[in-house]
């Protein structure tokens, strides 16, 4: 029967019409219509349909969807669960659905991109630990380990990916070296080292323009500077800074922003929070302000902007406040009714078919959109 019905909507739709209204909905919904035909199936899996339904999801900001721990109905955060949680405009946070993350696991979330996250299962200062790449969207998954020692004391995280061939490449920083597993080799690379000149300032890395941003600390002038893993070829860049943002000595952090990397940098004097964005494309240098947040009482590593309501600017002021700050008014206004929510992770989602275990290269062109 559903097959017979497929076949009634293609008389009446022609395919790359089917293609685009599919293309706009929720994997979830996608998934699930894999069953309705051999056609519907072959186009939904389809590399080039996956690459496509991605970039939809990316363009489609207005959904603002964002992973956070939850409390179970007695109050105490469930550890092996994540919440789906949208941000609206009466704000309030509205969950979506409930996810439990890979057994055997921690919820910590390491570093994100392009849907999937990366998990470790104990402390990932141990040579021999297990981490995992794993999407909520399709509850897939790959697991390895780190076969080496690394350090024992700090590392950080960042993870890309190459959609010319799928591979997702997991970067660990430690001390002044740093190491890189690619998924569809299925091997660690030992990389050189920095050097003793800088350091990482802010982790995990962000993944955009299809590099992992860090920012890294000059040791002796105290300054920041950023810095890029090209997937490319495995090594660390450095980006011109022509416009000076990272010449000042103040606390600077980094994120995705919507798809785009942003800095903030926190004016202690003035107790005002200047919000910086990229120009769109790696080889774009330049930067614009995007907002000025005003009236900042406090300030902590908390301090996280994550997304726009309308005008205003949603912020993460601590683990369990949320505020819209109205910058017309230069007001804030506290986020309602979110105890079931533990920990509030700024963690940015974005729905995605894509397999971290699954390698290709898309042959097809398409202009779908």
């Amino acid at each position: 029967m559903a097959a017979n019905h497929s076949e009634q909507v293609s008389t009446y739709l022609p395919l790359h019409v089917i293609e685009i209204i599919l293309l706009n909905l929720p994997a979830k919904s996608l998934l699930r219509f894999k069953a309705v035909s051999k056609s519907w199936n072959t186009t939904i899996s389809d590399p080039v349909f996956v690459q496509n339904h991605l970039h939809q999801s990316k363009a489609s900001n207005s959904r603002n969807l964002f992973l956070c721990k939850c409390k179970s109905i007695f109050s105490c955060y469930d550890s092996k669960k994540f919440s789906l949680a949208r941000v609206d405009q009466d704000r309030r946070l509205r969950t979506l659905q409930v996810v439990e993350i890979p057994c055997g696991f921690y919820r910590l979330v390491l570093c994100y991109c392009d849907g999937v996250l990366l998990l470790t299962s104990a402390d990932e200062r141990r040579s021999g630990v297990e981490f995992v790449l794993w999407n909520p969207s399709t509850r897939t998954q790959t697991i390895f380990r780190l076969p080496f020692e690394l350090s024992t004391d700090f590392k950080c995280y960042g993870l890309c990916h190459d959609p010319g061939i799928g591979d997702f490449k997991v970067v660990v920083i430690c001390s002044n070296h740093y190491a890189v597993y690619s998924c569809k080799n299925k091997a660690w690379t030992r990389k050189k080292e920095f050097g003793d000149t800088f350091r990482v300032a802010y982790h995990p890395g962000v993944f955009v323009d299809g590099v992992v941003y860090w920012l890294m600390m000059e040791k002796d002038e105290r300054r920041f500077k950023l810095t890029y893993f090209d997937p490319r070829d495995d090594e660390f860049k450095m980006p011109n800074d022509e416009q000076g943002i990272f010449e000042v000595q103040r606390p600077t952090y980094m994120i995705d922003f919507g798809g785009r990397l942003c800095v903030y940098i926190y004016e202690q004097r003035d107790k005002v929070v200047h919000i910086w964005i990229k120009g769109k494309g790696l080889d774009n240098n330049s930067w614009k302000e995007l907002i000025t947040v005003e009236n900042v009482e406090r300030f902590a590593s908390y301090f996280v902007p994550m997304c726009f309501v309308e005008n205003k600017i949603v912020i993460r002021l601590d683990g369990t406040t949320i505020v819209a700050y109205n910058p017309s008014e230069k007001t804030f206004e506290e986020f309602e009714d979110i105890k079931h929510y533990f920990d509030f992770l700024s963690v940015p989602y974005v729905e995605s078919l894509i397999s971290p275990n699954t390698f290709f290269r898309p042959k097809r062109k398409r202009n779908c959109l």
